[in-house]
């Protein structure tokens, strides 16, 4: 398991290195970059707690990495990172509270490395993540 987040880290890091090189929006271009990684790295697999954080903490560290490495602002990235996780997670069909609830977790383990205002970014999207995913749960059992 751990060389497929290495995998998903480095797809991350490198796609976000390449954005910034080319001058395109970093938070936009994170978001597509990290959905794409992350629904390639989930579909078809056995969808696992352990997978699901594997895949949520190596592409949050790829974003923070590529975001070191082009010297660009770090809770920027780490916001469109956890926001194309949690999208790329949706996309590969990843549909239980528990396991979105564990990818967010990681993620935001994951984003603790790139210093207090990530975290803060981070926790906010996470947040607003969880309250949506308990509002479609509370809908389907109406």
């Amino acid at each position: 398991m751990e060389e497929k987040e290495s995998e998903v880290s480095k797809a991350v890091r490198e796609a976000v290195v390449k954005a910034v090189e080319k001058g395109e929006d970093i938070r936009e271009k994170v978001v597509e970059i990290t959905r794409d990684v992350v629904k390639k790295a989930l579909e078809g697999a056995e969808v696992t707690r352990e997978k699901v954080e594997s895949v949520a903490k190596g592409a949050m560290k790829g974003a923070i990495e590529g975001a070191r490495k082009t010297e660009v602002e770090a809770a920027e990235v780490t916001k469109g990172a956890a926001e194309g996780i949690i999208e790329g997670m949706k996309q590969a069909g990843v549909k239980t509270a528990d396991l979105a609830e564990h990818a967010a977790e990681a993620a935001l383990d994951a984003a603790k490395e790139a210093g207090d205002k990530a975290v803060e970014v981070v926790k906010g999207v996470v947040k607003g993540f969880l309250e949506a995913v308990k509002e479609v749960l509370e809908k389907k059992k109406e």
